[in-house]
Protein backbone atom coordinates (compact mmCIF):
# COMPACT_ATOMS: atom_id res chain seq x y z
CA UNK A 1 0.00 0.00 0.00
CA UNK A 2 1.09 3.26 -0.99
CA UNK A 3 0.64 6.40 1.96
CA UNK A 4 0.52 10.03 0.00
CA UNK A 5 0.38 13.10 2.71
CA UNK A 6 0.88 16.27 1.74
CA UNK A 7 1.09 19.22 4.43
CA UNK A 8 0.18 22.85 3.56
CA UNK A 9 1.24 26.31 5.63
CA UNK A 10 -1.56 28.98 4.81
CA UNK A 11 -1.03 32.80 4.06
CA UNK A 12 -2.28 35.07 6.64
CA UNK A 13 -5.28 35.99 4.39
CA UNK A 14 -7.09 32.73 5.12
CA UNK A 15 -10.10 33.00 6.85
CA UNK A 16 -11.99 29.85 9.10
CA UNK A 17 -14.64 29.80 6.29
CA UNK A 18 -11.50 29.28 4.01
CA UNK A 19 -10.49 26.22 5.99
CA UNK A 20 -14.34 24.93 5.63
CA UNK A 21 -14.12 25.42 2.16
CA UNK A 22 -10.85 23.42 1.76
CA UNK A 23 -12.33 20.89 3.97
CA UNK A 24 -15.17 20.25 1.53
CA UNK A 25 -13.34 20.52 -1.69
CA UNK A 26 -10.65 17.88 -0.16
CA UNK A 27 -13.82 15.37 1.37
CA UNK A 28 -15.19 15.14 -2.29
CA UNK A 29 -11.85 13.61 -3.46
CA UNK A 30 -12.62 10.07 -2.35
CA UNK A 31 -15.81 9.97 -4.73
CA UNK A 32 -14.06 11.48 -7.21
CA UNK A 33 -10.88 9.59 -7.49
CA UNK A 34 -11.49 5.80 -7.13
CA UNK A 35 -7.93 4.85 -6.36
CA UNK A 36 -8.23 6.37 -3.33
CA UNK A 37 -8.24 3.54 -0.44
CA UNK A 38 -8.56 5.70 2.70
CA UNK A 39 -8.58 9.28 3.10
CA UNK A 40 -8.30 12.15 6.16
CA UNK A 41 -7.33 15.60 6.25
CA UNK A 42 -7.60 18.73 8.81
CA UNK A 43 -5.83 21.47 10.44
CA UNK A 44 -3.37 21.42 13.21
CA UNK A 45 -4.66 21.20 16.33
CA UNK A 46 -1.47 23.22 17.92
CA UNK A 47 -0.59 20.79 20.22
CA UNK A 48 3.58 21.00 19.29
CA UNK A 49 5.12 24.29 18.18
CA UNK A 50 6.90 24.50 14.07
CA UNK A 51 4.24 22.09 12.74
CA UNK A 52 2.61 22.36 9.34
CA UNK A 53 -1.37 24.14 9.68
CA UNK A 54 -3.38 21.25 7.30
CA UNK A 55 -2.57 17.47 6.85
CA UNK A 56 -3.92 15.12 3.91
CA UNK A 57 -2.97 11.44 3.94
CA UNK A 58 -4.45 9.40 1.33
CA UNK A 59 -3.90 5.76 1.14
CA UNK A 60 -3.33 3.52 -2.09
CA UNK A 61 -3.24 0.37 -2.99
CA UNK A 62 -0.28 0.87 -5.53
CA UNK A 63 2.03 3.32 -7.01
CA UNK A 64 -0.24 3.06 -10.53
CA UNK A 65 -3.23 3.69 -8.00
CA UNK A 66 -1.58 6.51 -6.48
CA UNK A 67 -0.51 7.95 -10.25
CA UNK A 68 -3.75 8.21 -11.02
CA UNK A 69 -4.72 10.17 -8.92
CA UNK A 70 -1.81 12.32 -8.45
CA UNK A 71 -2.57 12.79 -12.09
CA UNK A 72 -6.47 12.74 -12.17
CA UNK A 73 -8.24 16.13 -13.69
CA UNK A 74 -10.31 16.58 -10.85
CA UNK A 75 -7.95 16.21 -8.14
CA UNK A 76 -5.44 18.93 -9.64
CA UNK A 77 -8.80 21.28 -10.35
CA UNK A 78 -9.21 21.40 -6.32
CA UNK A 79 -5.27 22.03 -6.14
CA UNK A 80 -5.07 24.67 -8.72
CA UNK A 81 -8.45 26.75 -7.35
CA UNK A 82 -8.64 25.92 -3.99
CA UNK A 83 -5.32 24.73 -1.93
CA UNK A 84 -2.99 26.91 -3.94
CA UNK A 85 -4.54 30.24 -3.60
CA UNK A 86 -4.56 29.73 -0.01
CA UNK A 87 -0.63 28.40 0.66
CA UNK A 88 2.31 29.76 0.93
CA UNK A 89 4.06 26.42 1.40
CA UNK A 90 3.16 22.24 1.13
CA UNK A 91 5.74 19.38 1.28
CA UNK A 92 4.60 16.02 0.32
CA UNK A 93 5.67 12.48 0.73
CA UNK A 94 4.86 9.14 -0.60
CA UNK A 95 5.96 5.92 1.43
CA UNK A 96 4.96 2.64 1.27
CA UNK A 97 3.22 1.42 4.40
Amino acid sequence: MIRHIALFRFSDAVTAEDIVDLDAALGKLPALVSTITSFDCGMNLGITGGAWDYAVVADFASQADYSIYATNPDHLDIVNTVVKPMITDAARIQFEV
